[in-house]
């Protein structure tokens, strides 16, 4: 990819010896004489390396520069000047120059090496920059995958919440999707192009708590030869997650309180405190309520984090969203798998459609993941989905049918059968159905092969 620089000196001379170096290095050049040439020439959208010398006819000293900083922040800029002192290297590297250099004898051969290191600068910064980007595309709100009606109220207090430094509370079962609602909230607002610090609470042991979410300073306790910044200082302008705060250990409870209330930390052995700026996002599948009420959770601090509580539903509670949420996971599954599958069967989806979801939207998404493994087609069948799903479905629908069969076929005293006939049909049916395989039986059946020869030869001598 072709790299530009633009030289701005007054001195033609200088700045064609310039040119002349640089382009012998590959470089594409261009020159301005003012600096009035120079700012437009980034207002048309150059985007490359400025080399600036600071004496200008039109701009003295460090105004240009900044002129250049407000139109272009990322501009990597080298400052050159036959009169430099270390005061203003020091201003010039303090205000975002990348480098400073005097026209001395070695000048020409320095300028080839900082213009490869701003360069790779550079390129660092636009990667920077497109992450960014993927990122809030990859969390937008509309990546929330649902149908449901009772997502809608959701979604419509997550957007009053965005752009807010109100503290969220985010409660469901394990699974839910606690922190992709959270991820959401920090990428759609004005921190996204700060950090979003996750902490899982449950994670971290009780002692290790204080040091990693406050720090700590040097000499705070044995083993700390360095100053530590905690996830507070980390998530400084940007979204702290706290995920499972109820885990939270009482005694840790008032300082992050404190922390909120002042919004300031000290650090584990500080005695200064630290002015910051984070935004709070916690989530929880515990019933805090009930927390505080077995005073396991300070009432203060529940009542601090409670301001703008939002609830996700269960997946079994929202069962509609299965094809919608499955065909999202199969398209990621697919893509890391490298497989072209377009599809799930109507007899594989009937069984996802028929499942419960204990782990709710995370289970469902590790299912799909096997089942795109195990497709050898273009589809995913139900052979391809786990067997314990097989069996759960056999089991929920079959009850059902039998209890359906039993009731049309039982109506009075006469047609109840006796019950070892109707055990040892059924056991027989099994072994007939599963072509044999007494093992498969055995599972399906919910007892032991040993279970099944036992009953049978039971049942048929109480039938002799």
């Amino acid at each position: 990819m072709a790299q530009y620089v633009l030289i701005i000196d007054d001195t033609p001379e200088t700045a064609r010896l310039l040119q002349i170096h640089l382009e012998q290095h590959g470089y594409l050049t261009s020159i301005a004489h003012r600096g009035s040439d120079a700012l437009a020439i980034v207002r048309d959208g150059f985007n490359g390396l400025v080399i600036l010398d600071l004496n200008l006819p039109d701009y003295q000293e460090l105004n240009l520069f900044n002129e250049l900083r407000r139109e272009n922040t990322s501009l990597p800029i080298i400052i050159i000047t036959a009169h430099g002192t270390t005061d203003m290297a020091i201003e010039a590297i303090r205000l975002g120059a990348y480098d400073f250099l005097t026209k001395s004898e070695s000048f020409l051969e320095r300028i080839p090496v900082s213009a490869k290191n701003a360069f790779a600068q550079l390129e660092l910064h636009s990667k920077l920059a497109q992450l960014s980007s993927e990122l809030r595309s990859q969390h937008q709100f509309s990546q929330l995958v649902t149908t449901s009606d009772k997502m809608k109220p959701i979604f419509e207090l997550l957007t009053h919440a965005v752009d807010s430094r109100i503290t969220v509370l985010i409660m469901g079962e394990s699974g839910t999707g606690k922190e992709l609602v959270a991820r959401a909230l920090h990428y759609n607002g004005a921190r996204n192009a700060s950090p979003f610090i996750p902490v899982d609470c449950a994670g971290i042991p009780d002692s290790l708590m204080e040091s990693e979410l406050f720090g700590f300073e040097k000499g705070a306790f044995t083993g700390a030869n360095r100053m530590k910044r905690g996830k507070f200082e980390l998530a400084d302008r940007g979204t702290l997650f706290l995920d499972e705060i109820g885990e939270i250990p009482m005694m840790l409870q008032p300082k992050l309180l404190r922390a909120l209330e002042e919004r300031s930390i000290e650090r584990l052995g500080g005695t200064e405190p630290i002015a910051l700026d984070v935004r709070l996002v916690c989530a929880t599948n515990r019933d805090l309520t009930a927390e505080v009420a077995a005073g396991r959770f300070r009432e203060d601090l529940f009542y601090r984090l409670n301001v703008f509580p939002i609830r996700l539903p269960p997946l079994r509670e929202r069962l509609g969203d299965v094809p919608l949420l499955a065909a999202h996971f199969l398209e990621r599954a697919t893509k890391e798998e490298g497989k072209d599958i377009t599809g799930i069967e109507p007899n594989a989806m009937a069984i996802l459609q028929a499942y419960d979801y204990p782990g709710n939207i995370r289970e469902l998404s590790n299912i799909i993941s096997h089942a795109s493994v195990m497709a050898s087609g273009s589809n995913i069948r139900a052979d391809d989905l786990p067997a314990w799903m097989h069996r759960t479905h056999a089991k929920s629908t079959y009850s059902g049918d039998l209890r359906n069969l039993i009731a049309g076929h039982v109506q009075v005293k006469e047609d109840i059968p006796k019950l070892g006939d109707a055990e040892l049909w059924l056991i027989e049916r099994a072994i007939s159905t599963c072509d044999g395989n007494l093992k498969e039986a055995a599972t399906l059946l919910g007892i032991s092969r040993a279970t099944i020869y036992r009953r049978v030869s039971n049942l048929r001598g109480m039938q002799r």
